[in-house]
Formats: structure tokens, sequence, C-alpha cells
């Protein structure tokens, strides 16, 4: 063939006959006509006859020739022709130092000529085997028929036998081998069996003829084992590798790190300095030269570490960058994968060097970019996407070991990815709540054996049950689960955790029929027995039996339960004393919740609605950090509400209305619940009302009272929600038809035939139970119709209250007792009354006894001990809404205080009002 005949010439002519007719350019296929198509182009047009007939040229202009042929041949209806391999390596002579461009360049052209090259090449780790197999890559990839296996050898070489045995459609009888493999055999059986497999995947390449792209480093393993010759002799790969590449009859080339036994190589050398540039030039051309210089420095004369480099770079710019494809950086990227889980990124180098064998010193430079130290020995992924998605068992297994029983979460994790049930099962039995660090396992765990999948489901349950979402689907699968089980102890309890979701629901006789009997419980250890208990207490507090169900949850605290459950026998030793009056002991009890943040949260709550009922000021602090505890453990957003919504009413009672009227707002969007949403209702009523809000606070009550009159949803519940919305529809009325406000001081001497109506009514309505909200709602009702009545009815109807147990409760009615005997001018034994209180916090019955006593004294005709009083609560700390409501109450009703100050164009009421409230 003679030397013009150029592929470039050949693609041409076999492309001419199918060019037909003329255009602006001139006749089409000719010379000068493809000279006018290649300037169009925005190439040179002189460069067209010299590629052609000489192959001479820069690579950008035989790029833009090549594939304006390409186009051609596509028009054409044909096949295009694969680029020459004289375009690969003028791309290659870039990166390639001069052996390997050699090297490549007669691959290449031997592969051109139809004839079948098979090269050995020999390197060392610095040497840049992995560029030129990368270059070559590329180049076989362009040819149609000619894409090669990629086979990269090292560590485990089975990992990269068996895929490319699936891939040539002979992995059943390769895995068959494999498997015969075992420590136990004599030495050359061992190599027999993995000759014969090295055999049948020679084989399978020569029937498929494509080329083979082989890497190799020194040593290596097969299924654990040491490589061996058929005589039983230990090898290295190189060595092993020979009887399978003698026969192999397609072209190949395999990049060694040590030399074969008899085959011919070719050794390579370490790149240049200036090799290396052109190397990161070529694969990050907009790389700053500054850091182009610093890459180089990095990984000296060592195309292995600057390959690496390169793609730590790549990767921080494109996530796509096939990063974990390096067999060097593989085990690094996997054990990054393995001991560093998003929640928990640190972690001991230690550990990193027990998985990789070799000491941080001996880190690779490109290792040692993937990591960021946290402090002296702990590292963390320093580029977290290039991680590949999971690790070998293993290395969890390895994680496992080397974390102590503190490290909960991780132990949880590594037990979790290693597949150890009972290590992972054990750690959840001892507090269910650690599920919560295990998103999606209840789904993993269908697949596990019925005994681990019944384990975790009462796992489930009782992490579900603390949340109080008994209804969400994996507690109600989870039941299921238990429901049907054969061991008769699982499935007691699950009848005993189905009951405790009724008692949630409020729907108590259903959850009464589904309790075991007490014979059952014996089938449970002792944290079940406990909880079962529990909710028998829930039921007989539902029936009213506190004595009862004080007993049960006594019987409860008196067994060994685990440590999870502690804090709910606690919490419900504080209900069930609050419920029988045992106040301190109720606060002690609840005081001790500290485990778990959700039932923490809750126990702080009941801490400050119980504060809050004994007037103490504490409440405040305790009710807010039960609901921010509450929010941080991912309370059900309806509970939040709830919680928010008392946190409303403390507020209110404290005379903070703006920030209440914030909390009743933000709860109302969090509830969900229609119940829930009446309750939040009823509460932000009876704020207008203290407001002075009538319309407002009617409006909201007129709502819930509908609600709760006519709900069937938890109707003991309900039946209470509904009469104490009536108390505070009687309330917006005294505003409406009085012009009092739901605020203290409460004087009387008022006319509200409604108000009165409703209050009367309720009181004949109000069960006789002798439960603290109960009494409470008696009592403020009492206490409201009292100051619509004279003086001696408003007294008979509050006698009954004044020895009550709750101290806040005996302040409020003999306070109203003592506002009744003013008006019937009783003012001694008014005064006598105040006198006789214990010291109070509360600021509203603070409020109301500084008016009875400035009353009283006012009566006896102390005028100016009266004054010295209001003095006092215009410099003390009684809320603003509290000393304006006093001195307008007070100056309806002692016009003999008008010539202590000066009213202007307002009414006494209002003057001294804005008096007391505005001190400067």
């Amino acid at each position: 063939m003679p030397e013009s005949y150029t592929p470039w010439r050949r693609y041409l002519e076999d492309l001419r006959p199918h060019l037909k007719g003329r255009d602006h350019r001139g006749r089409r296929g000719s010379l000068r006509w493809l000279e006018a198509l290649m300037a169009e182009r925005g190439g040179r047009s002189g460069t067209v006859r010299n590629i052609l007939y000489k192959d001479l040229g820069s690579p950008e202009e035989k790029e833009r020739l090549y594939e304006l042929l390409k186009e051609l041949y596509q028009e054409a209806g044909l096949e295009p022709p694969p680029p020459p391999a004289e375009l690969f390596l003028e791309t290659a002579r870039k990166t390639l130092g001069r052996d390997k461009r050699r090297i490549f360049r007669r691959f290449l052209k031997e592969l051109e000529a139809g004839e079948r090259p098979q090269v050995v090449v020999v390197g060392g780790p610095a040497t840049g085997k992995g560029v030129l197999l990368a270059a070559l890559s590329r180049a076989l990839f362009a040819l149609p028929g000619r894409e090669p296996h990629l086979l990269n050898l090292g560590g485990e070489v089975a990992q990269a036998l068996v895929p490319l045995a699936e891939a040539l459609g002979v992995a059943e009888k390769v895995r068959g081998l494999l498997a015969q493999l075992s420590p136990t055999q004599p030495y050359a059986l061992q190599g027999a069996l993995a000759q014969e497999a090295l055999l049948l995947l020679a084989q399978a390449l020569n029937r498929e003829g494509r080329p083979l792209l082989l890497r190799a480093e020194a040593e290596g393993t097969l299924e654990g084992l040491p490589l061996r010759s058929p005589e039983g002799e230990r090898q290295g790969l190189a060595a092993w590798l020979e009887f399978f590449l003698k026969k192999l009859h397609i072209p190949y080339l395999a990049a060694l790190s040590e030399p074969p036994p008899t085959l011919p190589y070719q050794p390579l050398s370490p790149p240049s300095r200036e090799e290396a540039r052109r190397f990161v030039r070529e694969r990050l051309p907009h790389l700053p030269p500054e850091r182009l210089e610093a890459l180089v420095n990095q990984a000296g004369r060592n195309f292995g570490e600057l390959s690496r480099l390169v793609l730590l770079e790549a990767a921080k710019h494109d996530p796509r960058t096939p990063l974990q494809e390096d067999p060097t950086l593989r085990p690094f990227l996997l054990a990054l994968a393995a001991f560093s889980p998003e929640a928990d990124p640190a972690f001991p180098v230690a550990l990193l060097e027990k998985a990789l064998g070799k000491s941080r010193e001996r880190f690779s430079q490109a290792e040692r970019a993937l990591l960021e130290w946290v402090g002296e020995d702990r590292v963390r992924p320093a580029l977290r996407g290039l991680l590949p998605g999971e690790a070998p068992r293993e290395l969890h297994l390895l994680a496992l070991e080397h974390f102590p029983p503190e490290h909960t979460f991780r132990r949880l994790y590594h037990a979790r990815k290693a597949g150890e049930r009972g290590i992972l099962l054990g750690l959840l039995q001892e507090d269910p709540a650690r599920l919560a660090l295990l998103p999606g396992l209840w789904e993993e765990a269908q697949a596990w054996p019925r005994e681990d999948l019944e384990a975790l489901a009462a796992v489930v349950v009782r992490y579900r049950a603390v949340l109080g979402q008994y209804a969400h689907p994996e507690a109600e699968a989870a039941l299921a689960v238990l429901s049907g089980a054969k061991d008769p102890a699982l499935r007691a309890w699950a009848r005993i955790k189905a009951a405790e979701a009724r008692v949630d629901a409020g729907f108590y006789r259903e959850a009464e029929a589904l309790l075991p009997k007490r014979e059952d419980l014996a089938l449970l250890d002792e944290t079940g027995q406990a909880e079962g208990l529990l909710v028998m207490a829930a039921v007989e507090r539902w029936k009213g039996d506190y004595e009862r169900a004080a007993l049960l949850v006594s019987q409860a605290q008196g067994l060994p339960v685990a440590p999870f459950l502690r804090d709910r026998v606690l919490l419900w030793q504080g209900l069930v004393a609050k419920d029988l009056g045992r106040y301190e002991e109720a606060l002690r009890a609840l005081a001790q919740v500290g485990h778990d943040p959700l039932l923490r949260g809750r126990a702080r709550y009941q801490m400050g609605d119980l504060l809050m009922r004994l007037g103490r000021l504490e409440a405040k602090a305790r009710m807010a950090e039960g609901l921010k505890a509450l929010e941080e453990a991912g309370a059900p957003r309806d509970e939040v509400a709830r919680v928010r919504a008392r946190y409303a009413t403390l507020l209110r009672r404290l005379g903070l209305y703006e920030e209440a009227g914030k909390a009743i707002q933000k709860a109302l969007e969090e509830a969900e619940d229609p119940f829930t949403q009446a309750r939040i209702r009823s509460e932000a009523g009876i704020l207008e009302a203290a407001w002075g809000h009538p319309l407002e606070a009617l409006g909201h009550l007129r709502a819930a009272e509908a609600y709760f009159r006519t709900t069937p949803e938890r109707p003991k519940e309900a039946r209470y929600r509904h009469l104490r919305t009536l108390f505070r529809l009687g309330a917006a009325y005294l505003l409406l038809e009085a012009g009092q406000p739901y605020r203290p001081p409460f004087l009387g001497s008022l006319t509200a035939p409604q108000a009165e109506r409703l209050l009367e009514g309720l009181l004949s309505e109000i069960p006789k139970e002798a439960t603290d909200r109960y009494t409470a709602l008696r009592l403020d009702a009492a206490s409201l119709l009292a100051l619509l009545l004279p003086p001696k009815e408003a007294k008979a109807l509050l006698r009954p209250f004044l020895g009550l147990e709750n101290p806040y409760l005996r302040a409020q009615a003999r306070l109203g007792y003592a506002e009744a005997l003013v008006r019937e001018g009783s003012y001694g034994e008014a005064l006598a009354q105040v006198v006789a209180l214990p010291p109070l916090e509360d600021p509203g019955l603070l409020a109301q006894a500084w008016a009875v006593e400035v009353l009283a004294l006012l009566g006896l005709g102390e005028e100016e001990a009266a004054w010295e009083k209001l003095l006092e609560v215009r410099q003390g700390d009684l809320p603003w809404a509290f000393r304006f409501q006093l001195g307008q109450a007070l100056g309806r009703f002692c016009p003999e205080l008008k010539g202590r100050l000066d009213p202007g164009p307002l009414a006494l009421a209002e003057a001294l009002g804005f008096y007391l409230a505005n001190p400067d």
C-alpha cells in the first residue's frame, strides 16, 4: 500500500459514490468541496489535503475532519468508520510518556491492521500502568466491535473474576470451581482448581474475540487462600496469571506489577515532571496553574498517586467521577463508608488503620486528601458524596468489635449493617427509644425469621406506645404480628398494648374488655406485668376509683422493671398521687422522670400543671421545660398543641395575655385532631374573655360547645370539656352583660341574666366527683355566680369550699367569701379572712386579696391605710392588666378615693385604673 494511501483517504473514497450532485460549494465529494465544508465548520481548508494524503495535521483539525466525515456517512445511511488509530495517539500524546506512547501506537496499529497484538508491560506503583490502560480503553471503546473487557486484579481476585465470568456466560461453572476451594485441601488441588477456572475464562474470552485490558498488583488471594500453582507452590499474581495469558488467542495488554516468569515484557519508566503536568492538564484543563503545580508536587514521580489526586480533584467538581474504580482507593473509600454514618461521621483513626492494615503514616497523599481530622485521633470524610453506598459486612463487624457499650448509636448502626440481629435486638430491648436511631428497620425486618420479627415487633409497639402513636402503621402491623404469635405470653402482652392504645384514645370500656385476666399476667416477665398493671390503673382511674388505681401503680412500682419502663411507672405514680390530692408525693415522683425525653417532657408538663393548680409561680418554668422537651422529643403534634394551650392558660392566669395569645394561635395551627382543636378553642374563648373581647370569646366558645355536646369521641373527657366550656360561656356573658372581664379582682353587685342562667344550670349538672378538676370547676362556677347574688346567698354558695385541701382552691374560695362579707358590711370578718391566708404567689389571688383588703379598710373608715395599700400595689409586681382591673373595679365602689387624684375628663374607675397600672 503506497504511503499516501492513509485511512483518511480510504474513508473519503468509500464515501464518494454516495455523494451525488452539486451545491454552492461545488461537486459533492470533490477535494475543493470538502475544503469549503471544513472551512464552514471553523477549520482550516488547507489542512484537508495534508491530512488526507500525508496524515499530517493538528489533533484538533483531525478530530474536526473525522466528525465531518462521520456526519456525511450517517447522512448517506452508512455506518461511520472507526477513528484512525493515529487520532487516538495524538490525544494520548498529551498524557503518555515516550515509552507508553510507543506501546499505545503499536498496539492500535497492529489491531487496525487485523493482527492480534499481545503485550505485557511491567512497572511499579509509580510508572503509569493505569494511565496507559485508560488511554487504550478510551480508544478501543470508540472502535465498533473492539470494546475491551477490563480486568483489575489485586487483593481478593474472585471479586473481579466472578463479574467477568458473568459477563462471559460462564459464571455458574466458575463459581462451582471456586466453591470447591478449602483451606484443608492439598495445595496442589487448590492450584489445579484455580487453573481450571482460569482456563474456562480464557476459553470464553477467545470465543467472544474482544480485546482484554488487564491490570494486576503484585499479590492476591483467591477465596481468601494464597494463589498457588498446580504443583502447590505459592505464587504472586504475575506468575499465577502466566498460564491464563498463554491460553488467550485474543488481543490483550497486561500491565503487571512484577515480571512474569517466561513471557516477554516491556518495562515502564516513572513519568517525567513535564509528563505529569501534561497528564493533569489533559484531565483538568480548567485547573489554575498554581493548583496544577501543587498536585504535581504532592504526587512526585508517582503516576498512581497523581492519577488518584487528579480523580479527587475532578470529583470535587463532579460527583459522578468514578473514584471507586481506582483499586488502591477503593478499600479506603469502603472503610470510610462503613465507619462514617451521616449521623455520626467522626471515628477513631485507629479503626481505619486496623481495617487497612497500615498505620496513618503510610496513608498515601490521595488517602490523606479524603480525610478531615477532628482532633488528634479522630477523622471523618472530607468528601462524603464520593463514598460508596454500602460497605462489606466484615468492616461493620470490625467496627462493632471496636466500639465499647457506651457507644450506643455505633453499636446499633454496625450491628444492623453486619446483620448481627442478636446484638441489635438486645440493644433495642434494653431501650425501645433507640429504634428512633434506625429508620426503616421494621420494613427491612419483614424478611427476618419469625422469632426475630416477633422480638422486634415487641420493641416497635413499646416505642410507638411511648410516643402515643398507637395508630401508626408500624405499631398496628407489629401488634398484628404479636397477636398471631405462638407464644401465649406474647399474645397476652399484645392484648395489654391494644388496651393501652384504647386508653390513649379515651375508649376505656373497650380497653377494659381487652385486658387479660390477672392470672394471664403471670405469663409475662416483670416488665410486661408492670405494663399490664399500669393499663389497669388507667381504667380504674377512668371509673373514678382512684384508690384502686393508686394500688395498681404501687404494685407496678414493686416490680423490677426494665430501665425504659421506670420513667413510665414514676409518671403514673405522679398522676394518681395528683388525683388523690397527694401533691408533694406527686411532685417528687414527677421530678424523678428523667431518662426518656418524651416522658420527661410529659412529667415536667404535669408538674407545671399541678404547680399552677397550687398557685405556685414555679409552674411557668416547669411547664415551659415540659413543652420544650416534648417538641425536641418529637411528640405528636396534637399532644404538643394541647400542652401549648395549657401553657397559654397558665400565662393567662399570670396576666401575660400577649404571650398567651401567641401560644393559643400556634396551638390552633398545630392541632390536627378535631377534639384537640375544640379544646384549644375553648381555651381561646376564656382568654378573649379575660382580654375584654366578648364577641370574640363567644365565637370560639360557641364552636367548642357544639363540638363537645355532639361528639361521640372520648365521651367521659368530652363531658368534662363541655361543662368547662359552659362555664366559660358564663364568663363571656358576664363580660358582655356586666362589663366584668374574666380577670381579677372580681367584685360583685353585678347584673348579667344570661350568665346567671348558664352558671345556675351548670352547677346542677356538674358530677359530684371528688376530683380536682370537677372540684375546681364547681368552685369556678360558684365564684362567678356569687358575684351575681346577694351577699347572704353568695356566702352560702361558697361556704362548702372553705375547707378544701388544695391550697389554691381554698384561697380562691376564702377570697370570694371575703368579697361577699365586704358587700354585706362585715368588714372586720372580711379582713380576718384575708389575714388568715397563707403567703400567696399567684398574681390573680394577690389582686383579689388587695381589692378585698382595700374595700374592708375603707368600710372601717381607714381611708389612709387603704390608700397606702393602693400605693403598694402601684409599685408592686402585679401584671399591668390586673393593676388596671383593680383600679377600675375599686373606682366603681369607692367614690371617697376621688379626692386622691385628679381624674380629669375620665371617670374615677378608669382614672384609678390607669393610675395603678402606670406607676411612672
